[in-house]
């Protein structure tokens, strides 16, 4: 695994994301938009930790946020796991450009991973949806995570009724959904080369995990501060706007209105558009 040197955290944001833009991949505007939303998000959490501190990331993709966070925080011990789908072969060459950075990442599942020391700060982004097994995830959690660890999850709610890989309405059922939507879905797929997407997602829902984790030994935050964020993004990243815009007006106005502060509250909080969420173990 790799610790980052000094002389790396020279680089700025803008710089690396210009950087990873020479190179030609599969939407690859929506992957620097996605690098650099969460890199704001994100960042505060590891500038919060104690120098020599350890931190995760799971399902880190090609390599730039995570090359983002290493390089603005020289540090910390940064590590990072990605499987590698087939879907990835044409990423492979962003992949070695982030190492050439310093950001080698570990070949590996999480199921797979058996880290040399336990971590004070987990991170994933846009990935849990993915897993096979989403609550095996949460239960094997533990095994991560130094006594006061916390892990970071975020990602879309499958409670509020949109799918926005692929931009079509979620309903409760994701059989139903594919069957009503099942010609964008292909062309979604066939036109950006994310060949099996669709399969792989699963449909979570903020209810299901909260379900899930009672008596489990984690404790919940909802970080709902994500819902105003997510809105004020359409000001500031036009590829954000361009590729959900139908939820700009709407987003922007329920804020200005104060309705975003309803999700903060049950039973609201389980159509939450996306979830920012912080565990930690109730024993520590």
């Amino acid at each position: 695994m790799h610790s980052v040197s000094p002389q790396e955290s020279l680089f700025s944001v803008d710089d690396i994301l210009e950087d990873f833009a020479r190179f030609d991949f599969p939407l690859k505007d929506i992957w620097l938009s996605a690098a650099r939303f969460h890199f704001q998000n994100l960042d505060p959490e590891i500038c919060a930790l104690p120098p020599g501190a350890r931190a995760l990331e799971i399902g880190c993709g090609a390599g730039i946020l995570l090359t983002m966070l290493r390089q603005r925080n020289p540090n910390i011990t940064l590590d990072a796991i990605e499987p590698f789908a087939d879907g990835f072969a044409p990423m492979e060459h962003v992949l070695d450009h982030a190492a050439k950075l310093g950001g080698g990442i570990e070949r590996s599942t999480y199921e797979a991973f058996t880290p040399s020391q336990p971590y004070d700060l987990i991170y994933m982004v846009n990935v849990l949806e993915h897993l096979p097994d989403w609550r095996h995830f949460l239960d094997t959690l533990p095994r991560f995570l130094a006594p006061q660890g916390r892990c970071l999850i975020l990602c879309p709610n499958y409670g509020f009724p949109y799918e926005p890989h692929f931009n079509i309405p979620a309903l409760r059922s994701k059989t139903l959904t594919g069957r009503l939507f099942r010609k964008r879905i292909t062309w979604v797929e066939d036109t950006y080369e994310v060949h099996g997407l669709w399969n792989s997602l699963n449909f979570v829902r903020f209810a299901q995990i909260k379900r899930h984790l009672k008596g489990s030994g984690l404790r919940l935050r909802v970080r709902s501060e994500i819902t105003d964020r997510m809105i004020d993004r359409f000001s500031d990243d036009p590829v954000f706007q361009e590729h959900i815009g139908v939820f700009n007006a709407i987003g922007r106005g329920a804020k200005k209105l104060g309705l975003t502060q309803i999700v903060r509250v049950w039973p609201f909080e389980n159509i939450q558009p996306y979830m920012f969420l912080e565990l930690s173990q109730t024993d520590a």
